[in-house]
């Protein structure tokens, strides 16, 4: 276990090392889906970054990556951006590119147009680009191309030419085992032909103050003068590199690109500033180009990837890419020593030093660190440590401790918020001593504060306890629980200047005296709203109180005069400051510089950078999207897109190329909403089915809470569909003009016909009652005349039963005159009985009664039977009134025998069978 032991901090002590280094943007090939060699950078006035690759041109607008195919398919060496256009070489051509209304690239070669014909198998390595001319470099040939008259012409031809440099206004190049040329009035000159030309590679020269520089492959400084060389400096690495690109940045420094070893960072003096290679975040080792950007970011175009680092950026990333370290949860400055407390341990690092180096004893979890009267306390695992140099004691029978709290009006006592309660250190004879456990009190004291004669602690799932200890710092008097605050995960409190703070998700409050009277802070609170809180921890540094939330570093102070918040916002996300949650850290390391611990290292911020760095936004793309197939708008001519299937994307943004920066994005679409959406950091937008009209899509860029210098804009329209057209409205207006007249047409003869209708109803209605009237009438004619027959019936009856009964008296008068003795007088009063038997008068008063019942029954029967005699129609008349045989022989004058042979008579006569009825037929007629 010993020899583990000492394994280990040997481990520590020799292998903890790195360099503070500028932020670093990796790219890999699956990043923008091209070729692994990247050759060439350059950037254009709109600050779009572009890349000579294997299979293309490269361009990156700092949200995505778009790849424009070499035209004849070969490997694309070299690229220069001059106003509008960007200058590509590859094998057999040479050309450029120009931006079309759509936002894509449009290639044009040089060597099609101008029929200039080149030397076989030429690449073009590098290009210069002058107001007038540009110049192309392959291995053998530079040639110049004049912009205006577009005409090439050759300007050298070398066996092997290495490098052409611009020095000022000058041209150079180097051709290997020969020398060094200037170009003279469009031809070469021969000007440093001495060994070291012949012998060396040159692959930078440039001009700083006076003087002209060179820089060998060695990554030896020379200065140049009219063909001689001094050296200045040497490469002070320890190990041989092959320097393959270089260059002298805004800041004075050369970056150097080497093969297989990564990039290096010195000054004209040799000495080195630092070194990133793969163990330091690079994508690849070998570096074929170094190109600084206007904004003062290094791009590197690898032998596998690219790469790029912000030098003018504010924070510097100390990264533990061998996991010794671990995740620092605290650190402090004192003097020369920088010591770092991780879940590993302790670790220090003096000024002079470049490594980390563990201090024996402190193996396990540190939680802080921090200096009270003078003296350095670790707070650890273990317990308490004290700081002397590079040393650390532990204080016995400390036990695992969180935080250190000093005491009030106590300078010689320190109270320990540790795993188990509370304890006591005293200052005792110049030295700190473990002094009491207080008891009563046994809960994790992760967060505590002293504040005036009370002790708060903060325990996350429990909430906050409000203690009152003895006078002698021994035992709990009183505990109370501080109900208006509540809970929380990664809550805190903490006392500033004063006022006692306490925070949660959502909710800061704030308690200037001893009571339960804490009270919201809505100015702070807005600082730890649900979108923008990580943890509630507070920290005191620095005479500031911080606080980390998702999106930014708060540095919060309360002005002396007027007790008013001064708060400072540093914009560091969460996502870029990789810290644990809950234990973040802060330290001043330097005037206005800051060390923050994250989970894999630290990260050094310098609050004298200015934050206000301008930017602007640009719309590269506007697309629509129909059944799969995406169509490219014009960015320039206002666009008429059809109305079915108005699927649309636009892609924007904002090229700010600062690693531990985040853009975001605000738009509205003028036409359909006038309100800026809420920020996002997607860089595109669809829109769906919109309504027809004219619509302008407006967006805008924030960067580190700065907004763009610009809003760029777009307008499209959306065409009416198709029954929607003027065409369509024409034709509608049409047919509804006729629908009018029709409807008109109809409605007159509809009206004209209801008319009609209602003067027919009416008439129906007038016939109607006329024919109720008539009817009526006739009813009442009818009424009338059955009154009337019925009369004449009754008559009729009356009559003929008066005769029956006379006929009847008269024959039994007859009867019993036969009956007496026959004289003259019975004589004559027989023949007036037979006279008046027979009387004609009798039968006309009995003819004219019928008449009147049933006047046409006798046309009827003369018609029917012609033949009949009267006495057969006397017959007749006597069946139609239904008498008997017996009431018909008095009328008749004659036996009941006579009317029945009359009866079948009279039957022959009417032709009737023997089945049918003479009185029912009679009765029929």
């Amino acid at each position: 276990m010993k020899t583990q032991h000492y394994f280990f901090i040997f481990f520590l002590s020799f292998f903890v090392n790195g360099q503070e280094l500028p932020p670093i943007n990796n790219y890999e090939p699956s990043d923008y889906n091209a070729g692994n060699q990247n050759w060439m950078v350059s950037e254009s006035e709109d600050h779009f970054i572009y890349v000579a690759n294997n299979k293309g041109l490269l361009e990156y607008n700092g949200s995505q990556w778009n790849l424009y195919k070499t035209p004849n398919e070969s490997i694309m060496r070299s690229v220069k951006v001059k106003d509008d256009r960007i200058y590509t070489g590859c094998y057999m051509d040479f050309g450029f590119w120009t931006r079309t209304d759509t936002g894509q690239l449009s290639y044009t070669s040089i060597i099609e147009t101008s029929n200039f014909e080149l030397q076989e198998d030429e690449q073009f390595w590098n290009i210069i680009v002058k107001n007038d001319y540009v110049l192309f470099q392959s291995l053998s040939h530079i040639y110049s191309f004049d912009v205006k008259s577009e005409k090439v012409t050759q300007i050298a031809k070398q066996s092997e030419i290495n490098k052409l440099f611009q020095v000022g206004d000058s041209y150079y190049y180097h051709v290997l085992g020969e020398g060094l040329f200037q170009v003279i009035n469009k031809k070469p000159q021969l000007k440093g032909y001495s060994d070291f030309f012949v012998n060396e590679t040159i692959v930078l020269m440039f001009e700083f103050g006076t003087q002209i520089y060179l820089i060998t492959q060695d990554a030896d400084i020379y200065i140049y003068d009219n063909g001689n060389v001094t050296q200045v400096a040497t490469s002070q690495f320890k190990e041989k590199v092959t320097v393959y690109s270089a260059a002298l940045l805004s800041d004075n420094s050369l970056l150097l690109g080497t093969i297989a070893n990564g990039v290096i960072s010195m000054n004209l003096k040799g000495e080195i500033n630092y070194s990133l290679n793969q163990a330091d975040g690079l994508v690849n080792n070998t570096c074929l180009f170094v190109f600084e950007d206007s904004a003062k970011n290094v791009w590197f175009a690898l032998d596998n990837g690219i790469s790029s680092i912000n030098i003018d950026s504010p924070y510097k990333i100390y990264s533990d890419k061998n996991g010794n370290l671990g995740t620092v949860y605290a650190s402090y400055q004192s003097n020369d020593i920088l010591y770092i407390g991780t879940n590993q341990g302790l670790f220090y690092k003096q000024d002079n030093d470049e490594n980390f180096k563990f201090i024996d004893g402190t193996e396990g979890q540190v939680w802080s660190i921090s200096e009270i009267n003078g003296t350095i306390f670790c707070t650890h695992h273990l317990g308490v440590f004290i700081l002397n140099d590079t040393n650390a004691e532990k204080l016995n029978k400390t036990i695992g401790t969180w935080q250190l709290e000093k005491l009030p009006n106590h300078p010689d006592k320190l109270l320990a918020g540790t795993y188990r309660g509370l304890q006591i250190l005293k200052l005792q004879n110049d030295e700190w001593i473990f002094s009491n456990k207080i008891e009563g009190f046994d809960i994790s004291s992760k967060g505590i504060v002293a504040f005036e004669d009370q002790v708060y602690v903060n325990h996350e799932y429990k909430g906050v306890f409000k203690i009152k200890l003895d006078d002698r710092f021994e035992k709990l008097v009183k505990l109370d629980k501080v109900v208006t605050l509540g809970k929380g995960i990664a809550s805190d409190i903490i006392d500033f200047k004063g006022e006692l703070f306490f925070s949660k998700r959502g909710e800061i409050y704030v308690n200037t005296d001893s009571s339960d009277d804490f009270i919201k802070d809505e100015e702070l609170t807005k600082l730890v709203a649900n979108d923008q809180y990580t943890s509630g921890t507070f920290i005191k540094n620095d005479g500031y109180l911080w606080l980390f939330t998702s999106e930014n570093i708060h540095k919060i102070n309360i002005e002396d005069i007027n007790g008013k918040y001064n708060i400072e916002s540093i914009p560091l996300s969460y996502e870029l400051r990789k810290e644990k949650i809950g234990y973040e850290n802060l330290t001043k390391v330097g005037p206005k510089k800051y060390l923050i611990g994250t989970s894999y290292g630290y990260t050094t911020l310098d609050q004298n950078y200015d934050y206000t760095k301008s930017h602007k936004v640009y719309i590269n793309s506007f697309d629509r999207i129909d059944k799969n197939e995406v169509s490219n708008l014009s960015l320039i001519t206002p666009s008429e897109i059809p109305y079915q299937g108005n699927h649309l994307q636009i892609s924007y943004s904002s090229p700010f190329y600062q690693t531990l920066s985040t853009v975001e994005f605000q738009y509205r679409l003028l036409g359909q909403n006038e309100e800026w959406s809420s920020w996002s950091k997607s860089n595109s937008i669809e829109f769906k089915n919109l309504s027809y009209g004219d619509y302008t899509f407006e967006v805008k860029s924030r960067v580190n809470t700065i907004e763009s210098d610009n809003i760029d804009s777009l307008s499209f329209t959306i065409l009416r569909p198709y029954y929607l057209t003027n065409l369509a409205i024409i034709f509608y207006v049409i047919l509804l003009v006729l629908l009018i007249i029709v409807l008109n047409v109809f409605y007159i003869w509809y009206f004209k016909k209801q008319k009609e209708l209602a003067l027919q109803k009416q008439q129906k209605e007038l016939e109607l009652k006329n024919m109720t009237n008539e009817k009526n009438l006739v009813e009442l004619r009818n009424a009338k005349l059955r009154s009337d027959i019925e009369h004449r019936n009754k008559e009729l009856a009356i009559s003929t039963m008066a005769m029956i009964k006379k006929n009847e008296t008269l024959n039994e008068l007859k009867e019993e005159l036969d009956n007496l003795p026959k004289s003259e007088e019975s004589k004559s009063l027989k023949k007036m009985l037979d006279k008046n038997l027979n009387s004609k008068q009798d039968w006309l008063t009995f003819e004219e009664a019928f008449n009147n019942a049933d006047k046409d029954f006798f046309k009827k029967i003369k018609e029917l039977h012609p033949t009949l005699s009267s006495g057969d129609l006397r017959l007749c008349v006597y069946l139609r009134l239904n008498l008997s045989s017996k009431e018909i022989a008095p009328l008749l004058n004659i036996s009941p025998r006579s009317v029945e042979i009359k009866r079948y008579r009279l039957r022959k006569k009417l032709a009737l069978s023997r089945e049918e009825s003479l009185t029912s037929y009679i009765v029929e007629i």
